[in-house]
């Protein structure tokens, strides 16, 4: 079964790399002034600090990693041909075994790719090996408490889409292997781990989609789609701090 897992997981986003959506990802690559202002957010920095980046994709946390005076090292399933050729430290593997030490890093990012892994208490307990006992981990991942999660729940239970499949990303297109991943479904998983201390922030910008996840249906209209953007931006980081589970994507902040 886990051999299966891995190939369905490589060949599926060798041949749709578009899909792998996150809020730090832009066409030109990092958004970098994001991720500062939600770590800050969160009390973490990376200065100094040995990053491990677990589903790593381009690697576009390198840059951001090395200026803010950290080391980098990027580790995923499927490794772009340039990124194996850089003389930045990228491994190629499988995140449930981490071919590292214990306690080999400071810090483990984990950037929306936690939830296409097939068992997520291995993998997090793997985290937990490899971290210092001061280390923390960062996880941005989506989270379906919200309206999505109720339209993912009956898609998916009445077999209008198969399980782990539906996502608002992308115009609504079949994810491979997109759990229904929820705060309590994070909590668990690393907690069992032997993690302690959790802090989460919801996203703004996304509290639209959290709550209206047809704004990203292929029959959405894109003037339509747009005013109803335009009309949630006022609300939205308003919403994420009362309700952070409105927001289609959730930042963590897990220690031991």
């Amino acid at each position: 079964m886990a051999s299966d897992y891995l190939e369905q997981v490589e060949t599926y986003y060798r041949e749709n790399g578009e899909l792998v959506s996150s809020p730090f990802a832009a066409m030109d690559g990092l958004r970098g002034g994001v991720l500062e202002t939600v770590l800050s957010k969160l009390g973490l920095s990376v200065e100094g600090r040995r990053v491990l980046d677990v589903g790593c994709g381009r690697g576009l946390l390198r840059r951001f990693v090395e200026q803010q005076g950290g080391s980098y090292t990027g580790y995923d399933l499927v490794l772009d041909r340039v990124l194996r050729e850089s003389k930045a430290r990228f491994v190629r593997g499988d995140a449930h075994f981490l071919p590292f030490r214990d306690g080999s890093f400071d810090a483990v990012f984990c950037v929306d790719s936690f939830e296409h892994y097939l068992n997520g208490a291995a993998v997090a307990a793997e985290f937990r090996r490899v971290l210092r006992p001061d280390g923390f981990v960062f996880l941005s991942v989506p989270n379906y408490s919200n309206v999505a999660g109720l339209v993912k729940w009956v898609s998916e239970k009445l077999g209008l889409r198969e399980k782990d499949t539906w996502a608002p990303f992308a115009a609504w297109r079949p994810q491979a292997l997109e759990h229904f991943v929820t705060p309590r479904y994070v909590r668990r998983n690393f907690e069992v781990a032997g993690f302690r201390r959790f802090r989460k922030l919801g996203y703004g910008e996304e509290v639209s989609i959290g709550l209206f996840p047809w704004l990203w249906h292929p029959l959405m209209p894109g003037k339509l789609e747009r005013l109803l953007r335009a009309a949630f931006r006022p609300l939205g980081n308003r919403i994420a701090r009362i309700w952070p589970g409105a927001s289609l994507h959730l930042f963590w902040a897990i220690a031991p």
